[in-house]
């Protein structure tokens, strides 16, 4: 972790202090974080701060499936796009995929946020970009960031990594230039609170850009994707919870059974 997005950073306990780091140097890979306010103290190993420490681990089923070891070292070459492919009946190109995103983050002013990065795929990519502001990837999954971490050292991506749990976003406000949220809305059976957050620590102008699914037509897949821990919506309630959570110019795209959305704040 670079030390210059340690002031970025929003103690997620009290919600209310920034973190300082102990070491002076210009790169953090081992040694806590202190909360300023409170005095919580967060580990950070290997360049990964562990803002989320007490968390217990998750209990739904794909959430399980994340923390597998081998699941995150197969994701990026077999499961993510056998999953793309079983909705949307074909294959994506990848890098039309990451054009497409790059094309709706426009210039962030700011650092940018790859919210549930996983493995990091996509901030990779765009850490990579020249010129482009700080990439920070977030995600829960212990195993998925550490396979972040692998494989931004193997492309020799300079991406910061934390572990943390959303909707809660450990970010001062307004710290954020851009936040990037691919195929992670449907994981929450709510978005209201999330969507608050992103607006909160996103500075003025900047965007959040976001993709999930279409809900199934059929009430049958409708209730095993719920039995799933899955919540897809629709273009209508995506628009009035973004409104509701203060953005405005929504945008979107529509590539069925997925829908991307852009919205500024």
């Amino acid at each position: 972790m670079r030390r210059d997005t340690v002031p970025l950073l929003r103690c997620p306990r009290c919600l209310r202090g920034g973190l300082s780091a102990g070491a002076d140097s210009a790169e953090l890979l081992f040694g806590p974080l202190s909360c300023v306010r409170c005095e919580a103290r967060y580990p950070v190993s290997e360049g990964v701060a562990d803002l989320s420490p007490d968390h217990p681990e998750p209990a739904g089923l794909l959430q399980r499936g994340f923390e597998l070891p081998l699941v995150a070292r197969g994701y990026e070459r077999s499961i993510r796009p056998l999953a793309q492919a079983a909705l949307a009946l074909r294959r994506h190109d990848a890098q039309s995929e990451a054009l497409v995103y790059r094309s709706l983050l426009g210039a962030p002013p700011g650092p940018v946020l790859d919210l549930g990065c996983g493995t990091g795929l996509l901030a990779r990519k765009l850490s990579r970009e020249p010129g482009f502001p700080p990439v920070i990837g977030m995600d829960l999954s212990r195993a998925m960031l550490e396979e972040a971490l692998a494989q931004a050292r193997e492309h020799g991506a300079a991406v910061d990594l934390l572990r943390a749990q959303a909707p809660a976003l450990p970010f001062q406000d307004g710290a954020l230039g851009a936040v990037l949220h691919v195929g992670g809305l449907h994981l929450f059976p709510s978005i209201d609170t999330l969507l608050r957050e992103v607006h909160r620590v996103l500075a003025p102008g900047g965007r959040y850009v976001a993709s999930t699914y279409l809900p199934p037509r059929l009430r049958a897949g409708q209730w095993l994707q719920a039995s799933a821990g899955l919540y897809p919506r629709t273009e209508d309630t995506l628009q009035r919870a973004l409104k509701a959570a203060g953005f405005r110019g929504f945008e979107r795209l529509l590539l069925p059974p997925f829908i991307l959305v852009k919205a500024v704040n």
